[in-house]
């Protein structure tokens, strides 16, 4: 299925790099056939030389995605080429997860690394009681890809398995693994995911998760490295910077202020010398991308207010503060114009999944 660009700028859908290349090949081979010819057909060109270089859609890769699932009766390729993902051009990403202390820190690479593989992807770990969850959703611009027609499902599924495992590697075993948890009625192959995850598989649920016993968060890993640990950090956010710059300048801003939301107070001046850039050039490049720096702004605060309800460690008026605001009432006007409700309605309709 080949989607005009500029219905995918519309949704706000960015090219990614291609870096699961060799994951595709292997997963494919595993199930017995050649994914090269659907990356042909999907218009995806292949050049090893400038790889780095190479982007691609979002909705190219959930179409082909579709194809494998119909070349692999036999096995649900989705879990497959979860299982079979490695940061292998992402040296970085990879050196950062194996030497994570905790696995509640390795999730936290994981929401890192997604910003490179599926930066539409969210991650959050919601702990209630005993039990834990690896929940998995979508941010805003992708809900549109469900009325495309695309199967969203497979790309949960495939994140579901790549999640699981890592924790399976970085933890030795699969201690504390209780289920899986599926937004959708069973479907045909809902015996191969019971299969592949060998816990029970309870579909019909009100998120798509993992879940744990939540005592395993915090546990030591044997692979902890500090001093790897702290540059490989370093690392893979000039490795973020990057992919952020060769995507535009509202893009290079939006990492910049989600690594650091300090940044947000920020005027147009100040962040212009901070990218090296006359005010008037960044303002220019902004209007050229169909963008502004007051509406750049007005995004991360509300990018970073749902992000920090859903996490739930901050009071209401804590984010209000963070964010800018003169004052909850400020913050909360804002936060309706935004979701049609106050953010504490919306946190608790979150807490209910």
């Amino acid at each position: 299925m080949q989607i005009p660009s500029i219905v995918l700028k519309a949704l706000g859908i960015k090219p990614i790099p291609l870096f699961m290349l060799s994951s595709w090949i292997k997963a494919a081979a595993k199930c017995g056939f050649n994914v090269q010819p659907l990356f042909k057909e999907a218009g995806i060109t292949i050049d090893l030389i400038r790889l780095e270089d190479a982007r691609v859609s979002p909705l190219q890769l959930i179409s082909v995605l579709e194809q494998c699932v119909a070349m692999s009766p036999h096995k649900h390729f989705p879990v497959v080429l979860g299982d079979t993902f490695a940061f292998e051009s992402l040296p970085e990403f990879e050196t950062l997860l194996t030497t994570s202390p905790t696995l509640r820190q390795a999730l936290d690479v994981a929401e890192m690394a997604k910003r490179m593989v599926l930066p539409w992807a969210q991650f959050d770990i919601r702990e209630e009681g005993e039990l834990a969850y690896v929940a998995i959703s979508f941010e805003i611009p992708v809900i549109d890809v469900e009325n495309l027609g695309l199967p969203l499902h497979y790309v949960t599924e495939a994140l579901l398995a790549c999640i699981r495992k890592f924790g399976r590697s970085l933890q030795g075993s699969s201690d504390g693994f209780v289920s899986v948890s599926i937004k959708r009625p069973p479907p045909p192959y809902a015996e191969q995911l019971q299969q592949f995850f060998e816990v029970p598989v309870n579909f019909n649920q009100p998120i798509d998760a993992l879940v744990f016993e939540s005592r395993i968060l915090d546990l030591p890993l044997e692979g902890a490295f500090p001093a790897l640990h702290e540059q490989a950090h370093f690392l893979a956010e000039q490795r973020l910077g990057k992919e952020a710059r060769r995507q535009g300048v509202a893009a290079e801003i939006e990492e910049i202020i989600a690594l650091k939301p300090g940044l947000l107070a920020l005027g147009v001046e100040d962040m212009a010398e901070r990218l090296n850039l006359h005010p008037r050039t960044l303002q220019r490049r902004l209007k050229d991308e169909g963008d502004g720096y007051l509406h750049l702004q007005a995004r991360m605060r509300h990018r970073l207010a749902c992000d920090w309800l859903r996490k739930g460690d901050m009071s209401i008026d804590d984010i209000s503060a963070r964010l800018g605001f003169s004052d909850r009432r400020a913050f909360t006007a804002a936060f309706k114009r935004w979701e049609g409700c106050t953010p504490s309605n919306w946190r608790d309709q979150q807490g209910r999944f």
